[in-house]
């Protein structure tokens, strides 16, 4: 657990030389979920703009709860 806190990277275990699982520190987690999260959100607002679904700013901010 020390390592993986330590040195912000995962550790791969493995069962019969096969991995199993992996063990990553609950920071570093976090983190790659938001990230995953953001680039998810952009791709899709991508796919929108593409599809002509685009709103104004201030539309943009209503939707989500900004003045």
């Amino acid at each position: 657990m020390n390592q993986a806190k330590e040195t912000h990277r995962p550790i791969l275990l493995t069962s019969r030389g096969r991995g199993v699982a992996v063990v990553q520190s609950l920071d570093e987690y976090e983190n790659r979920e938001e990230e995953r999260e953001f680039m998810k959100t952009v791709a899709q607002g991508l796919m929108e703009l593409e599809e002509g679904k685009e709103v104004d700013i201030e539309e943009a901010k209503k939707r989500i709860g900004l003045k």
